[in-house]
């Protein structure tokens, strides 16, 4: 009775690539053998895919075919037994469920009879020997990637805000790439524990880069971005970072900084945010009558939907949101500095730039000095360690207080002096943006007027008989605006008086619409 035959080939994209396996040849091999064998091949099956498991489409459609008795034959055939499994146990489990269903498998090109006990020995030899070479491969490459993280290399691909590239020697690296700004203003917003990070994340996403959300949470975790390396524990060693060879996008105090709000080390603020355009002052406004904070609504009408600011129940405060919305931009009319005014500005902002650089520089250089000694107790700590003078407790103790001491140290180095571009950047902004600050805030969406009334604003506004009054207005903008006062008196020495008086005094209610 001619004997039927399912031929079953295999090859990984990595075989394909590096040894030049071919399905074809494969295939060529297997029909030979059944033709000169008298064997009548009822069906072939072709897997791309690693023989580490047996979870590859190709066989798990077969196999239910056999289970189902939709597909009858006698005999598994493939050219050898690597491409069957490398993985020995499972290919003695898989060769037993076969043989239930009555088909042996069986290798062209390793022949075995496998009634024969003797032989089970060299299917041992056959199975193991892949195996072997897969677990061999593995070791190697886990060896190199964690010589390459030591070194400071990222060996995977780039994460977010990084590409991929190759530096002069020929090496992989990642490089900065078009969305490292964005990932940077990403760290720069979670630090001042505003928003929450699904609101950055969805802004981000807004601007072009694209995360998700578990993503997102690994990024702002990855030490990557602050030029460190983590390479994990593996068998005696101990989990450590490193240094990179890469660009870092943020600094370390602010990955540090940031992961302290993430801990809940940090408290964070809360921004005041409304998603109606209609009520921009809602949430911002004090109540003139129980001194409560006042909320907005809509009301039906004659006409439409009205919208008003109103106090909590209890209070009988309600004036009309149009009318208060127009008074107020009227009155953002009055925080108009003069050009005078504004060019003096940007010579107090660049003499107070250089001066903090000095002061800075030198507060770092002691921190700095700090820091080494920090790190020369921690490498003295690990050398008798290494002498057998210090346990690995001690040494682990030492090592975890200073590198605590060293990241707290971190935090205190005060920023340098901004650069003369970036300064300038700044500076060109500001002469821009503050002489038009009403027209700004007009044509400004619902969330940014907010922003702009509390930097210009850092108490609450009081909206009473037609008129708005506060506690406090920012000093800067206190200044800017009434620098043209100076320049209306001839005396000399006026202004540098009133730069005193106005950081010095505040009167108790602020009357927006009078000089400031």
């Amino acid at each position: 009775m001619k004997r039927k035959a399912i031929l079953y080939l295999r090859v990984s994209t990595d075989e394909q690539a590096e040894k030049g396996y071919s399905l074809r040849h494969q295939e060529e091999t297997a029909n030979k053998y059944c033709t000169s064998q008298n064997i009548e091949v009822v069906g072939t099956y072709i897997d791309d895919h690693s023989a580490k498991t047996f979870e590859r489409p190709e066989f798990q459609k077969l196999l239910f075919l056999l289970k189902t008795k939709k597909l009858s034959t006698d005999l598994l055939l493939f050219t050898k037994w690597d491409r069957f499994s490398r993985n020995a146990a499972d290919a003695y489990g898989m060769i037993s469920q076969l043989n239930k269903l009555g088909i042996e498998p069986q290798a062209i090109e390793q022949p075995l009879d496998l009634a024969v006990p003797e032989n089970k020995i060299m299917l041992a030899i056959y199975l193991a020997a892949p195996e072997v070479e897969n677990d061999r491969r593995a070791l190697n490459v886990i060896g190199g990637m964690r010589r390459a993280k030591k070194e400071g290399r990222w060996v995977a691909m780039a994460p977010v805000g990084y590409k991929n590239t190759r530096s002069e020697t020929n090496r992989p690296i990642i490089i900065p790439s078009k969305d490292a700004p964005m990932i940077k203003w990403a760290f720069e917003e979670l630090v001042k524990g505003i928003y929450d990070i699904e609101e950055l994340r969805k802004s981000c996403n807004a601007k072009g880069v694209k995360c998700s959300r578990a993503n997102f949470w690994t990024l702002v975790r990855n030490p990557v971005y602050c030029g460190k390396i983590f390479i994990p524990a593996y068998k005696k060693e101990e989990a450590v970072f490193v240094k990179g060879s890469h660009e870092p996008i943020i600094s370390e105090e602010l990955f540090y900084d940031v992961q302290d709000v993430l801990n809940g080390k940090r408290k964070r603020h809360s921004v005041k945010n409304t998603q109606k355009d209609e009520l921009p002052l809602r949430g911002l406004l004090e109540c003139s009558k129980c001194g409560g904070k006042l909320t907005g609504s809509a009301s039906k009408g004659v006409g439409g939907r009205y919208f008003y600011y109103h106090c909590q129940p209890g209070c009988k405060e309600r004036f009309s949101a149009i009318k208060a919305n127009k008074i107020f931009e009227e009155e953002m009319l009055t925080l108009t500095p003069t050009k005078q005014a504004m060019l003096l500005f940007e010579k107090i902002i660049k003499q107070h730039n250089v001066s903090n650089a000095k002061d800075n520089s030198k507060a770092n250089k002691e921190i700095e000095n700090e820091m080494e000694k920090n790190t020369t107790r921690i490498n003295n700590a690990q050398q008798l360690m290494l002498d057998g003078e210090m346990g690995m407790k001690d040494y682990k103790e030492v090592k975890e207080r200073y590198e605590k001491a060293n990241r707290g140290l971190r935090g205190k180095k005060s920023g340098e002096a901004i650069a003369e571009s970036e300064y300038k950047q700044y500076v060109n902004f500001g002469m821009s943006f503050l002489p038009n600050l009403s027209s700004h805030y007009v044509s400004a969406e619902t969330s940014l007027k907010q922003k702009i009334i509390s930097s210009i604003f850092p108490e609450n506004l009081i909206f009473e008989e037609k008129n708005y009054r506060t506690n406090s207005i920012n000093p800067a903008i206190s200044i800017i605006c009434s620098a043209d006062k100076v320049f209306r008196n001839k005396k000399t020495g006026i202004f540098r008086q009133i730069l005193k008086d106005s950081c010095q005094v505040v009167p108790p209610r602020i009357e927006l619409g009078s000089k400031v």
